[in-house]
Order: C-alpha cells, then sequence, then structure tokens
C-alpha cells in the first residue's frame, strides 16, 4: 500500500503552480514552553504543486528566543524537504503520504552544543474520512535519529525549559 501511493509522487511532471516565499519577525512578547521572552524568525518556503495533487516543499527556518527572566537563548533550525500525494479512497475518504527528508530540528544554544536533533526521513500516512475529518496518522517510514517525533515531541520543552532557566 505505502509504495503504491509513494510512487506516482516520484513520477509527477512539471509543476503546475510554484510559490516562493520568505519572511522574518520580531516578536518582543513571545512565550515558549510556558517562558516569557522575545524572538525573532526567518526562513523561505518553495512550494511546487504538480496536477497530480502531489507537491514538493523546500523549507528552511531560523528561529531565536530568549529568555525575559534569564536573558538566555535557544536556536531553532529547520532546513527540509518535504513531498505529498493524495489518494482518494473507494468510500470517498483520502489518504496523504507525506515525506520529509533532511533536518526538520535542530535545537541548540547560541555558540553551544546541540540540545536536540531530528534529522533524516520519515514519512506519514494521514487519513481523513468523506466529510474531511482527520481518522489517523501513522509512521510508515523512519530512518534517522528522530527523537523528537518519538517523544511525541515531549523533548522539544524537555530541553529548552532548562537550557533557559
Amino acid at each position: 500500500m505505502v509504495m503504491a501511493v509513494m510512487a506516482p509522487a516520484v513520477a509527477a511532471s512539471a509543476p503546475v503552480e510554484q510559490f516562493h516565499d520568505t519572511f522574518s519577525d520580531s516578536n518582543p512578547a513571545d512565550n515558549l514552553c510556558g517562558i516569557d521572552g522575545s524572538s525573532y524568525d526567518n526562513g523561505r518556503d518553495n512550494i511546487e504543486v504538480f496536477a497530480d495533487g502531489s507537491s514538493n516543499d523546500q523549507f528552511r527556518f531560523n528561529f531565536v528566543f530568549r529568555s525575559a527572566a534569564t536573558g538566555k537563548s535557544v536556536e531553532l533550525f529547520v532546513a527540509q524537504s518535504s513531498s505529498s500525494h493524495e489518494v482518494v479512497n473507494p468510500d470517498g475518504s483520502m489518504t496523504f503520504i507525506t515525506t520529509f527528508k533532511g533536518l526538520p530540528e535542530k535545537i541548540k544554544l547560541p555558540n553551544g552544543p546541540i540540545l536536540s536533533r531530528d534529522a533524516g526521513s520519515v514519512a506519514f500516512l494521514d487519513t481523513f474520512d468523506a466529510d474531511g475529518n482527520f481518522v489517523s496518522r501513522s509512521v510508515v517510514d523512519e530512518k534517522g535519529p528522530h527523537p523528537d517525533l518519538e517523544s511525541d515531541f515531549a523533548i522539544f520543552c524537555d530541553v529548552i525549559v532548562p537550557a533557559l532557566s
């Protein structure tokens, strides 16, 4: 089933739509993992959509958060590509396979050590019923270290809170 869903994304032809965006933002009153502070982010996004409904996305994101109480900072960096393909099932439900490759998350101290890093590839299979309601998500392929994913994203705040305290 997974290979049948993944194969059309590989065979996609020239994109029918392309989007490019760069962004940056600063937030003097932010909150991360229950800690008040300020943040700055910037990044870029390149998206291609194909006639068969599949898409590719090249995404890069930098985020810096500084605690108001301690002045300590953490950095989050993302550099990944993702591809997605949808399948309409006979009962009207839809299944999406989305594969992420690269560096979906690196949390580190400025000029310091890495606190957590998810890297490699991971593919999700998401199912929605005929009315568009979310039904289920499963990981169908995973390669590389993905500690935050495997912790159900608990590691994110588990490493950030002590670093900012």
